[in-house]
């Protein structure tokens, strides 16, 4: 097992890689064929697979925070490097983030106020913020930086397209449809091209046979890509714009040419096997990384899936930190 107070965070902590695997069935059981085959399905199967799809939520959720949690314990301590500020901020906003969507994973629904899930928004997006400057302080490679900077955009466009439509909601601003779309169409071009900046970052050994049943398997899960989002919107139609909002939360190209989301998905699917099956252990942590971030979607705003994203900015952070580390020591 890794030790958290290390200050090479090359592996990714403990109950990741669960959390990642069970976000994914989150997103396919959930948000994917449930709505999708709910009109059509009788209610025991409805039934079941609600429960299927609650029990892959809360594994999910604790899954990260328990991995989150180790990472807030080397990020925040002395043997990171990290200045002080830096180190008292990532504690500080983090420590009050897990107890917080802790208690609200256990509490019924009826009891989840609009102002405790804008609280844990604000933590979230504060800790994603505190995180990638950690791993942007360390000066990694280009790719890697280039990937924490476009997770911020992301971050940081989302939570002020969703601030800017409320501000403008109760002010009767009407140009606020307007700005809230821009901010949020970039932060959406965005996180599209983190997994290409990722995939700059992870070598793959061409010449080796493990390297081409990589690339054979990458392009299998492009492939997969290609052909489910084909096959559901052949049986859905008109109603695919809609869902794959509700699954991913991208809705920057117009409705009629939503099949084309399936090209920069599956880059992103494909590059993230890449990742998961490369032999170098800080290449599988952004494996997992874009696992968790492809499988919470674009700006998440269910506290459940605010974790698994914070967990999967940590992981990208954990991976620029440890990067550097090694190009000081090599």
């Amino acid at each position: 097992m890794e030790d958290a107070r290390s200050p090479y965070f090359d592996a990714a902590p403990p109950l990741a890689w669960m959390a990642g695997f069970a976000a994914l069935a989150d997103l396919i059981l959930n948000r994917i064929w449930v709505p999708s085959v709910g009109a059509v399905s009788s209610t025991a199967t409805l039934s079941q697979l609600d429960q299927a799809g609650a029990f892959a939520r809360n594994l999910s959720v604790v899954g990260a925070l328990v991995a989150l949690s180790f990472c807030l314990v080397a990020v925040s301590s002395r043997k990171s490097g990290l200045p002080f500020s830096a180190r008292a901020g990532v504690a500080s906003f983090g420590w009050v983030l897990v107890p917080m969507v802790t208690a609200m994973t256990f509490l019924p629904r009826g009891l989840m106020r609009p102002e405790l899930v804008l609280a844990v928004a604000g933590l979230a997006h504060a800790l994603i913020f505190l995180l990638i400057l950690a791993g942007i302080h360390w000066r990694s490679t280009p790719a890697t930086t280039a990937a924490l900077v476009l997770t911020l955009v992301a971050s940081f466009s989302g939570i002020v397209s969703m601030i800017v439509r409320m501000v403008g909601e109760r002010a009767y601003w009407q140009n606020a449809d307007r700005l809230s779309n821009a901010f949020r169409w970039s932060g959406e071009l965005a996180y599209l091209a983190v997994p290409i900046a990722v995939g700059f970052a992870i070598a793959i050994p061409m010449r080796e046979a493990r390297g081409k049943v990589v690339l054979f398997l990458s392009g299998l899960a492009a492939a997969g890509v290609a052909v489910g989002m084909s096959v559901w919107n052949a049986a859905l139609g008109a109603e695919l714009p809609t869902l794959l909002y509700g699954a991913t939360r991208l809705s920057f190209l117009p409705d009629e040419h939503s099949l084309l989301y399936a090209i920069p998905l599956g880059v992103g699917w494909a590059v993230t096997v890449a990742a998961m099956l490369s032999k170098d252990r800080l290449s599988r942590q952004m494996g997992a990384a874009m696992l968790l971030l492809l499988s919470a979607g674009y700006a998440p705003r269910s506290p459940s899936t605010m974790i698994v994203t914070v967990l999967g900015v940590a992981l990208l952070s954990r991976a620029g930190i440890a990067l550097a580390h090694r190009r000081q020591r090599g």
